[in-house]
């Protein structure tokens, strides 16, 4: 069914106040234009699925709701963690940088039909995963193995939804790649991209690696840790680097200025390949049952990805101070960023303090995930529905889905950090966590107020997302 676009600043919608970036407007084809709305659309998706399961998480988290909710309580809490982050970050990240990679190939240049197949081929194998990553959690088959990165359910079918997920944004990655290389040069974002899609890929090694150097006779469990563990560290540095494309972007769109130059930007993008091209050479450099390989990915997280992210936060520090004045007059997508940079700054310093049996761990790596996916929410209401010739929410709704997801995720993560201080253990819910004290009972008490406050920020976010999408195009012409 179609809807008509409603004259702008009413009903909530209205059109974007910064212009589409130059070297992105227009450039889509039909059908790169049909294959970035499938890739914007299925990570919004998957935001709700997993926005329901935070509801239940924070819920099971809050003392006393064994006595209360209705469910095995552990079990329940298990595999529905394991569903909300498979869909709020392997889901949601993957096709965030599916949208962006889409966009890139559309300014690189023009595709051949064999192309744009494989981009149709990518998007519909990306579909389908949803589906089979989904229906094992829905019919409660498998077991949980909440290992680090990416939880998994041992069940053929959830793996073989990862794997459609892999496949299907392999294929417009390596369509990205090609034509990247055969250019003499390029724009700073799309070569940023196509970095990120390298690193995506170098990750995949590493599944492959482990998994071809697993030690026989290993308990499932055991065996899920170790093939994600690598894979989980070296994407870090795709996600990172995503994160910089977008508040370059941002910037760039939004403020006239980009935190560094182009060329300081291309060698942050291959610094972070070059870091990212360690994990591979891992495997070989450890036996697999040697711990000291499990060590060396962390080194290689701690000591090898701040360097280049360093360099470019420090750039966007001193361009956000210089505007610091004009914060009134910026646009949302700019407050959301201010947002997503002091949650980030948030979760890096409490890293330097986490612990890996606690719930310093979630409460370090959850403001760092969250302060990306914040990035990648300015990224849709700035540029990915513009591009789609959709309407935008009003300022006052997109800013308050910014602050309400960011400063939810603040307490939430600031509940957790307590907690973990005091000992209360991660991935437990109910009675097993042990909450024996009054600090430890206020500490998860505001863990689960954060919490609360986070998912109405992201369902805001994805109830304005979803409308927006049905609204009827500018160029349309009435249903």
């Amino acid at each position: 069914m179609n809807f008509h676009l409603p004259p702008p600043k009413e009903h909530g919608l209205e059109t974007p106040e910064a212009p589409v970036d130059g070297h992105f407007a227009g450039k889509l084809s039909e059908d790169l234009l049909w294959e970035l709305k499938g890739w914007i659309v299925l990570p919004v998706a998957a935001l709700a699925i997993a926005g329901l399961m935070a509801v239940l998480i924070a819920l099971l988290r809050v003392p006393g709701a064994e006595a209360v909710l209705p469910w095995t309580t552990q079990t329940f809490f298990e595999k529905g963690l394991i569903a909300h982050v498979t869909f709020a970050f392997v889901i949601w990240y993957l096709g965030v940088q599916g949208a962006l990679t889409v966009m890139a190939s559309a300014a690189a240049g023009p595709m051949s039909k064999g192309a744009v197949f494989i981009g149709r081929l990518g998007l519909s194998a990306a579909g389908m995963s949803f589906l089979l990553i989904l229906a094992p959690v829905l019919l409660n088959l498998g077991d949980a193995s909440p290992n680090n990165y990416i939880p998994v359910l041992i069940h053929p079918v959830f793996f073989a939804g990862l794997t459609l997920l892999a496949v299907g944004l392999a294929l417009p990655v390596l369509r990205l790649v090609i034509q990247v290389s055969a250019q003499r040069s390029c724009e700073p974002v799309v070569f940023a991209v196509a970095a990120s899609g390298i690193i995506f890929l170098i990750a995949l090694i590493c599944l492959a690696a482990a998994w071809l150097t697993m030690p026989a006779e290993i308990p499932p469990n055991d065996a899920a840790e170790r093939v994600f563990w690598g894979m989980g560290h070296v994407m870090q540095f795709a996600n990172t680097l995503l994160l910089m494309v977008g508040i370059y972007l941002l910037s760039r769109m939004t403020l006239g200025e980009t935190p560094v130059s182009s060329r300081l930007f291309k060698l942050v993008a291959g610094a972070m390949v070059a870091g990212a091209a360690i994990g591979p050479m891992l495997y070989v450099s450890f036996p697999a049952d040697d711990p000291a390989q499990v060590t060396a990915f962390t080194d290689l997280y701690w000591y090898v990805l701040p360097i280049p992210t360093g360099v470019f936060l420090l750039g966007t520090i001193g361009l956000f101070s210089r505007r610091a004045l004009a914060i009134r007059s910026q646009t949302p997508e700019t407050i959301g960023l201010w947002v997503a940079l002091v949650l980030f700054g948030f979760g890096g310093l409490i890293g330097f303090f986490e612990s890996s049996v606690d719930t310093r761990t979630p409460a370090h790596y959850h403001a760092e995930l969250i302060g990306v996916t914040l990035v990648f929410m300015c990224l849709y209401f700035a540029i990915f529905l513009p591009l789609l010739d959709k309407p935008v929410p009003a300022k006052k709704w997109r800013i308050a889905s910014y602050v309400l997801l960011g400063t939810g995720q603040f307490f939430h993560s600031a509940g957790l950090f307590s907690a973990g201080l005091d000992g209360v253990a991660r991935k437990v819910a109910g009675v097993e966590q042990g909450l024996d004290s009054a600090t430890k009972l206020l500490s998860m008490t505001l863990m689960g107020l954060g919490g609360l406050i986070a998912v109405i920020g992201g369902v805001i976010f994805v109830v304005l997302a979803i409308r927006c999408l049905l609204v009827q195009s500018y160029k349309e012409g009435p249903g």
